[in-house]
């Protein structure tokens, strides 16, 4: 791939003694923060901030970069920036790269530098080993309707998808994320995809890591 997009999706927890400082100094810290995000927004294909929803962690970042260095020296300053009082959660790591299932991806670069949708939703997913045993046709086939049920479903409305691929640099083989303007609707055409035959290859799809679009705000009450 003569471009490759690097992806991190990194999943940052606060200690306890964040909430025992004074808000005053909570908020120099967070202009630290919003100082790296911004320092490293032009280096990036793609940064963007959400809200964690889900347990253990308080903001989700997803950056899409060409350059891995990049993105190691950003998951260092941003840490850094919280002084001690925020960890590394959850880290997915992975490269985008055109599904061998679908015959046009359309330009990934562009699709990134679209204003974020209000949800976000990222998780690391392997499957078996007698997946890949099978004829590619057949892959092919249960994949085409894998993806069919999803086109077609009549909640998927401005659902964005990139499927992700880590084989040999992580614990799992790809890293799916999506944006999605609803919660509800995405709930729905998940729970359709439980039909796809494909579900029965698949051996890992958890962390499930979930962010709504806010500010930091949330971090000084």
């Amino acid at each position: 791939m003569a471009n490759e997009v690097f992806m991190l999706v990194l999943s940052v927890g606060l200690d306890r003694s964040w909430w025992s400082i004074p808000v005053i100094e909570r908020k120099n810290i967070m202009s630290k923060v919003d100082e790296v995000e911004k320092k490293f927004s032009n280096a990036f294909v793609s940064l963007k901030r959400f809200a964690s929803i889900t347990q253990g962690s308080q903001l989700l970042y997803w950056v899409s970069s060409t350059d891995t260095s990049k993105i190691v020296d950003f998951r260092d300053a941003i840490l850094s920036s919280f002084e001690g009082h925020a960890y590394e959660h959850v880290s997915l790591f992975s490269v985008f790269k055109p599904s061998p299932y679908v015959k046009s991806a359309g330009d990934v670069e562009k699709a990134l530098k679209l204003p974020p949708l209000r949800y976000f939703i990222a998780y690391p997913m392997k499957k078996s080993v007698e997946w890949y045993l099978l004829p590619f046709d057949e892959r092919e086939k249960i994949m085409r309707e894998h993806i069919e049920i999803a086109r077609t479903h009549p909640k998927n409305d401005g659902i964005r998808s990139y499927t992700t691929y880590s084989f040999g640099v992580a614990d799992y083989e790809f890293v799916v994320i999506y944006e999605a303007p609803s919660l509800t609707n995405w709930i729905e055409v998940v729970e359709k995809l439980r039909e796809a035959k494909a579900r029965k290859w698949v051996t890992k799809e958890e962390p499930i890591l979930v962010g709504e679009l806010k500010g930091l705000e949330h971090l000084l009450y």
